[in-house]
């Protein structure tokens, strides 16, 4: 699969919230089913100028997409982030390209340290994409979610930068 990773632009909002409706992308997140085109939208718009926001694209179609967003003050080191790839273009590469290129933003452009996020302890996928990029379980919240009628837990991950020799 031949995957350009680039910023996201306004115009692939619709094809990002065709992502955002799979349910494997709704169970793998806080999503809600239902959810408007206008409030996805809204929800993909930078909250902050530090915000970085990438599109995978094929073929003229957005694949995947993913966002990093830096914290501020004491935590300025630190930064969390999300991704979503179609469930036609899972398993090609998609999630590694789009999580390398965040990675090396936050190395090599943005100084972050430490990078995180929390995943469903049953996202066996996400986990193992995550750990193939060095983040390492620090903790799980149990019951941390509530999904399709029951609660679920979820790991607490992180990253840090490996070291410069």
């Amino acid at each position: 699969m031949d995957v350009t990773v680039r910023a996201m632009r306004g115009e692939d909002a619709a094809d990002v919230f065709e992502i955002y409706r799979q349910r494997s992308f709704r169970e793998g997140t806080l999503a809600l089913p239902y959810e408007s085109f206008e409030a996805v939208r809204a929800w993909l718009e930078p909250k902050s100028p530090r915000d970085l926001q990438f599109s995978a694209e094929c073929d003229g179609r957005v694949v995947g997409a993913s966002a990093l967003k830096p914290f501020y003050g004491r935590r300025a080191h630190a930064a969390e982030f999300w991704i979503g790839v179609r469930d036609d273009a899972m398993g090609k590469g998609v999630g590694s390209k789009l999580m390398a290129a965040m990675l090396d933003t936050a190395d090599n452009w943005l100084n972050i340290l430490r990078v995180e996020m929390t995943v469903f302890v049953d996202n066996e996928s996400a986990i193992a994409l995550y750990r193939k990029f060095g983040f390492e379980v620090e903790g799980t919240h149990k019951a941390a979610s509530f999904r399709d009628g029951r609660y679920v837990d979820a790991h607490c991950m992180a990253r840090l930068r490996p070291s410069i020799a």
